[in-house]
């Protein structure tokens, strides 16, 4: 057996010295994959001063917690393979963990779009089927946030591509992965850490917001001030906690019990908010209970619930009827034989709210309990009573500077990784200026979040913001294009890739179903900047242009094997304006690498654009690849 020297890491805490618990970051459970060829940091808490052995396989490494009981070891780099077993104990405590894979690790972090499931994306049920990749694996850090920096995940595990886990996926990613797993063929995990609705500065700590700590603690005083107020009426008046769920002993769901006593409980109506109904600042869980009368049990019933916000556990008469974690899903739970009965039954339903809006919101349909020929409508008033809080700043962490990054990001720096891969900017999309100060703030994050990894030449892949909303008529303003332009500036980082997805989005969907082609294009960036597969990755790329005669000529890099259009159509998508700023769709013309754009009405061009609005649905301009190009515009 090999013995080796454990490097500790001594953590100062101001204040009292406090007694730890034995814990090892979640991380580091059965199944995870770790960054190969590196040396791997494995950390956790123990009693003060404790011996700590760590063994990974046959190997082993000893540490001593400091003071505080905090430690940290480094395990030695090891190349793509497994599986390994890694074990950590003290001598009170032990925790094993299997299946260990070292492989690559890439951190997937954005808004929904990076979020969005597998389940909740194009060919679903194809998808669920067909996964069975054991080297693939997933991570879904909870959405969690903090005025303060953290060291411990607010949970997460990790899962192999299969059909019982791969729905839970983000579908980017896993389409990311599995493209990279087909060209590599070594494991590869995503670290899942995104947040629908999330705007950047959430994700940027004070440093890359260019703040200093007293700007921070301004920042919060108001938050915080409200925050303790709200504490104290769900604390005072409701008897809840934020620690724990009262309605839960353990796992025993006590508030589910047909028998309870709730006749103290408040009254609300449903559906609708729960903030509607008084509980104003809410965000945790909050028990609904209502009772309906059969005069006898029909067969084949259904509870149709419409839409929770945002997860849902349901019980009738005691009895578990379903579940759902997710929030844009319609409720619709087939009632097992000898659950109903005649008489009075019992629902319970326990709503778990994430951030914003809470409760039993409906949907397309009412609220009822149904069957082949009737049904009981369930709407009207029901009992609530909340369970746990947690006060979100202005009810919407996940768009206030620092909070994500705090809960989300911090607690993982020591995690070595491969890459980045990003799928965000619709929520700072919003306005003009907002789109156009992204330029420098999504460079900041990136400059920064590299620096905090250690790691300040990892590739950073990103998705330039997909088609969304009608098409214009004629040419005009976007904010969605300023906020393209404004990611794209970020390619002048090295190591940066940008993935065009203008030929994906959705007119009346922020939500594209297709995530399989996001994920292959940033996947292609992948191979190309870190696994050295010499391929066309990306569409053309506005280089530069030149006036000459009345025409406007584009070069542009990254026209593979050369430039062509989508379809049968001609040319489309380009906008030019002379000195007036009136813009017009353009003609244009393939030349060799180059575009030619010009219109007879405009006989001094000044100024281009391609593909700028919010859904440039006409634009065509692709490689023979397919890869379609980059909007842009020359001049402002």
């Amino acid at each position: 057996m090999r013995i080796f020297f454990a490097i500790l890491l001594t953590f100062l805490m101001d204040g009292e010295v406090l007694s730890q618990p034995f814990t090892v970051n979640k991380l580091f459970r059965t199944g995870a994959v770790l960054q190969r060829d590196a040396p791997i940091p494995v950390w956790g808490t123990s009693a003060p001063d404790a011996a700590v052995t760590i063994s990974l396989d046959r190997n082993q490494f000893f540490v001593r917690a400091d003071p505080d009981g905090k430690w940290l070891v480094f395990l030695e780099p090891h190349p793509a393979g497994g599986p390994h077993q890694l074990t950590v104990a003290t001598e009170t405590d032990t925790l094993t963990a299997e299946d260990i894979m070292f492989g690559d690790i890439w951190i997937a972090s954005g808004q929904s779009n990076m979020e969005w499931s597998v389940t909740n994306s194009a060919n679903a049920e194809q998808e669920i089927a067909s996964a069975d990749d054991p080297l693939l694996r997933h991570y879904k850090v909870p959405r969690s946030w903090s005025y303060t920096p953290e060291d411990t995940l607010a949970g997460g595990q990790w899962h192999a591509a299969d059909p019982e886990h791969v729905g839970d996926f983000t579908a980017v990613g896993y389409s990311f992965a599995r493209e990279l797993r087909a060209s590599a063929d070594i494991p590869i995990g995503i670290l899942n850490t995104s947040w629908g609705g999330s705007r950047i500065e959430a994700w940027m700590d004070p440093a890359a917001l260019g703040m200093n700590d007293a700007q921070i603690s301004q920042l919060w005083e108001a938050p915080r001030a409200r925050a303790d107020s709200l504490a104290r009426i769900f604390t005072g008046e409701h008897g809840a906690s934020a620690n724990s769920d009262a309605g839960l002993d353990g796992e025993m769901p006590i508030w589910a019990a047909p028998a309870l006593d709730d006749t103290d409980w408040m009254e609300i109506a449903v559906p609708g908010t729960w903030e509607a109904g008084g509980l104003e600042g809410l965000n945790g869980v909050g028990w609904y209970r209502t009772r309906f009368e059969l005069d006898s049990v029909p067969p084949n019933t259904v509870l149709h619930l419409g839409i929770v916000d945002d997860q849902d556990m349901t019980w009738i008469n005691g009895h578990l009827v379903g579940q759902t974690d997710q929030y844009q899903i319609q409720r619709e739970y087939a009632i097992d034989e000898g659950i109903l009965q005649p008489g009075i039954n019992q629902i319970t339903v326990r709503v778990r709210d994430l951030w914003g809006n809470g409760g039993l919101v409906a949907g397309d349909t009412r609220i009822a309990l149904r069957w082949a020929d009737g049904e009981i409508d369930l709407e009207g008033t029901w009992k609530i009573r909340v369970g746990q809080f947690q006060i979100n700043p202005d009810g919407t962490p996940n768009q206030q500077p620092v909070l994500l990054y705090n809960a989300m990001i911090h607690p993982i720096l020591h995690f070595p990784i491969t890459g980045f891969i990003w799928y965000q900017g619709e929520s700072n999309a919003n306005d003009p200026e907002t789109a156009t100060a992204y330029a420098d703030q999504f460079q900041s994050m990136i400059t920064r979040w590299r620096t905090l990894w250690d790691h300040e030449d990892a590739p950073f892949l990103f998705v330039s913001l997909a088609s969304f909303r009608a098409a214009q008529e004629t040419p005009g303003e976007s904010n969605w294009a300023i906020l393209r332009e404004s990611q794209a500036a970020a390619m002048e980082l090295p190591n940066v890739g940008q993935a065009t997805t203008l030929d994906i989005g959705e007119a009346d969907d922020i939500h594209p179903g297709n995530k399989q082609d996001v994920g292959v294009r940033l996947a292609l960036w992948a191979r190309n900047l870190v696994y050295g597969d010499q391929i066309v990755h990306s569409g053309p790329i506005y280089r530069n242009h030149t006036i000459e005669n009345g025409t406007v000529v584009i070069s542009f890099d990254h026209v593979g094997s050369g430039l062509t259009v989508r379809g049968e159509d001609p040319l489309r998508g380009f906008a030019i304006a002379g000195s007036d700023g009136i813009f017009l769709w353009a003609e244009a013309q393939i030349q060799g690498d180059t575009v030619v754009v010009f219109h007879p009405n405009v006989q001094n061009p000044t100024s281009v654009r391609y593909a700028w609005a919010d859904n440039p649905e006409t634009a065509n301009l692709i490689n023979v690849e397919g890869l379609p190009a980059a909007p842009f515009r020359t001049g402002h």
